[in-house]
């Protein structure tokens, strides 16, 4: 079996993805301009690159790529709504980062079962796939605060996760992308309907 890799070790703000992703719906997405949103966030040209390169592998070289262009004129109108844009870049995430699926699914999986969780539970589920390692805890902690930022769950106090309502949406497309999503990472092209039940499903209504 191939290793797992896990490619993502920064938090990018979901305003930037969400900034990014309209400019390539609109086709006036630039490196450049991405680049100076990122500036108001982060300093460093290292750390700058880190988080350009990120943006670019969830918005414009993102797997589902075909499909949001096929989307385009309803996915501009979802993210005009919070809940639904949270969906829309929490899929993209998942999609362009195999590790975010699977931590998310994780969480899933634990909140299938109860509605608190901590992040040790979390670390232990991750490290038997991707190993017990510092690039897989600041990978975790990377992508678990873009998780709070969606309003997938909310921090109970440190180091503990307490489940919110699943996320409402607005707009079928949002969820609809949220499915493909799913299929991406399973490499499948129909989605039956005992997978909706799916731990990756917790979060949202379906």
């Amino acid at each position: 079996m191939d290793k797992k890799t896990i490619d993502i070790n920064q938090r990018i703000p979901l305003h930037i993805l969400e900034v990014a992703l309209k400019t390539y719906l609109s086709g006036n997405y630039t490196s450049n301009y991405i680049i100076e949103q990122l500036r108001l966030e982060f300093t460093g040209e290292n750390r700058l690159r880190k988080a350009a390169r990120i943006v670019d592998k969830i918005i414009t070289r993102n797997p589902l790529n075909n499909w949001l262009l096929a989307n385009r004129d309803e996915l501009q109108v979802a993210l005009s709504k919070k809940s639904d844009r949270n969906l829309i870049i929490i899929a993209l995430l998942n999609t362009a980062f195999p590790f975010s699926y699977d931590v998310l699914r994780t969480f899933g999986k634990y909140f299938l079962a109860q509605d608190v969780i901590s992040t040790e539970s979390i670390r232990k589920s991750i490290a038997s796939i991707y190993g017990s390692n510092r690039a897989t805890d600041n990978a975790i902690y990377s992508i678990v605060p873009m998780y709070l930022d969606a309003g997938l769950f909310k921090r109970k106090k440190l180091g503990v996760y307490e489940f919110l309502d699943p996320v409402p949406y607005t707009f079928p497309v949002s969820k609809q992308l949220y499915i493909e999503s799913f299929k991406e990472s399973l490499s499948i092209d129909e989605l039956q309907d005992y997978q909706l039940m799916d731990p990756y499903f917790r979060f949202v209504e379906v």
